[in-house]
């Protein structure tokens, strides 16, 4: 294997966590750190916050598609684990935000770590052209994927403002 091939491994390893949740789930066979070798929306909640700082509990939910009563489930989760807290939100003081621990930074270091070397594991057989191939999905996937954020953040701007 070539390194620019494993530079694209390692692309998709990290695209494939945020844009692949059931695909990674069966790619992350063999992962060390508990909590990669399966789904647990808890850690992809656990993500979100780290990828987007400290978020409400909603855009927590909106970033990765989960209703805002189960996001409530999941973030006691997080808590009781000592991975986030809440925390009033500074500009709205009725509000509630999340945010994540020292010891929930170190867990998702561990947990894509432990997943990130489980993907690349279990797609090093494949040629350079199938790893090329999927290198340029997971690239594509996350342009469209900002792009369609951008709107949802425009629209909902738009009618607040209506």
């Amino acid at each position: 294997m070539t390194r620019a091939d494993q530079k694209k491994l390692e692309d998709i390893a990290d695209g494939l966590m945020d844009s692949f949740p059931v695909f990674f789930r069966r790619v992350t066979r063999g992962a060390t750190h508990p909590s990669a070798r399966k789904f647990d929306p808890s850690r992809i909640a656990l993500k979100a916050v780290l990828m987007h700082g400290p978020l409400r509990m909603s855009m927590i939910g909106r970033h990765i598609g989960i209703s805002k009563p189960y996001m409530t489930a999941l973030v006691d989760n997080l808590i009781s684990e000592g991975l986030v807290e809440r925390v009033q939100d500074p500009d709205d003081r009725r509000a509630v935000i999340v945010r994540a621990t020292d010891a929930g930074k170190e867990e998702m270091k561990e947990f894509t770590k432990s997943a990130r070397q489980a993907v690349i594991k279990n797609l090093s057989s494949l040629d350079s052209n199938d790893i090329s191939a999927l290198h340029e999905m997971v690239l594509n996937i996350k342009d469209v994927i900002s792009k369609l954020d951008k709107e949802e953040a425009s629209k909902r701007r738009t009618k607040k403002g209506a």
